[in-house]
């Protein structure tokens, strides 16, 4: 038997044998005559910059309108160089170098997305920015804080930072004498007497934390004690239960008798809990079913309204009501 034969090197496109004098073009590893190598999408010869995609050839307008990815900054297809982040988004280089991580605490500036930046104190600063207050020099990764301002150790430790609390009456800072503490704010010892809660509701001069007072803490509102009065008698109410209308207070008798909501069950006021249903105010007790009596308030009991008057299921169902949607 004689030597092998090398076997003929055949087009990558149209599988036919080529010859050694015909123009071809060498891609993808492959060999094409130069007619067969075209774009798969268009059918189009490529002569020039093409683009693989599944090691198949696409010429440049293919590719762009149909398979280029798309920068999540201007949505134009991307040819060429692109950018991508951590999150998975594709960007044109152009368009990568505009992004912002934010604006820089201490230069007031965009921080570009390939900056070095720093997060402290609630802020993003660049890298070169981060400077301690008082010195200047770049502060170490165990830092001080001192009102929102960064501190190296260095001036920190030697008391050029002052850390002196600030008094919640004068806004000085409290460096002598005894310091107050009291409802998360300081005092200096002689300002604590003219520490306040806030304006009294009624006078509206200060509720001192000196003097008895009642705070309605669902409006973070004051009242001194002898003027905490009802809005509709003006009696002193304060130390008798009371109720808020309107946001006022109201003594007990004024919303019972005259102010309160009705039954619609039983007619008398609802000076506690109070249960809407059919349009119409009932004492949790009092909503029950027309036929049975049963209590209709408890949660997820259904019932029926017939007439205005509540049914429960299975009275409506014991007397072949059909109800409609």
């Amino acid at each position: 038997m004689g030597p092998k034969t090398k076997g003929a090197v055949k087009c990558a496109g149209c599988n036919f044998k080529i010859d050694s004098k015909e123009p071809t073009v060498e891609a993808l590893s492959k060999k094409w005559h130069k007619a067969c190598f075209a774009c798969v999408n268009c059918a189009k010869p490529i002569d020039g910059d093409f683009h693989p995609v599944d090691n198949k050839p696409w010429c440049n307008d293919c590719f762009m309108e149909k398979k280029a990815p798309r920068c999540a900054d201007c949505g134009l297809p991307i040819s060429g160089t692109s950018m991508k982040t951590e999150d998975g988004k594709t960007f044109h280089k152009s368009c990568f170098d505009k992004l912002s991580l934010g604006v820089c605490e201490a230069c007031k500036t965009d921080i570009a997305y390939t900056d070095p930046v720093i997060e402290a104190l609630g802020n993003k600063y660049h890298d070169r920015c981060f400077r301690c207050t008082h010195c200047g020099n770049a502060v170490p990764e165990n830092f001080h804080a001192e009102n929102g301002q960064p501190f190296c150790d260095d001036c920190h430790q030697k008391n050029r930072v002052k850390t002196s609390p600030v008094c919640d009456v004068c806004e000085s800072a409290i460096t002598k004498g005894t310091r107050i503490e009291a409802i998360g704010k300081s005092y200096h010892e002689a300002c604590f007497a003219d520490a306040a809660w806030g304006p009294c509701d009624n006078c509206h001069a200060k509720v001192l934390l000196t003097e008895p007072s009642v705070k309605v803490s669902a409006l973070n509102r004051f009242w001194h004690l002898g003027c905490l009065n009802c809005a509709d008698c003006n009696e002193n109410i304060r130390i008798k239960p009371f109720y808020l209308q309107q946001d006022r207070p109201c003594c007990e008798a004024c919303y019972v008798g005259h102010i309160a909501p009705k039954c619609a069950g039983c007619a008398k006021p609802i000076a506690d809990d109070r249960l809407n249903a059919m349009k119409q105010s009932w004492h949790p007790e009092c909503f029950v079913c027309s036929v049975c009596h049963n209590i209709l308030a408890s949660f997820g009991t259904e019932f029926f309204n017939v007439q205005g008057r509540p049914y429960c299921k299975r009275d409506i169902e014991a007397a072949n009501i059909t109800v409609l949607n």
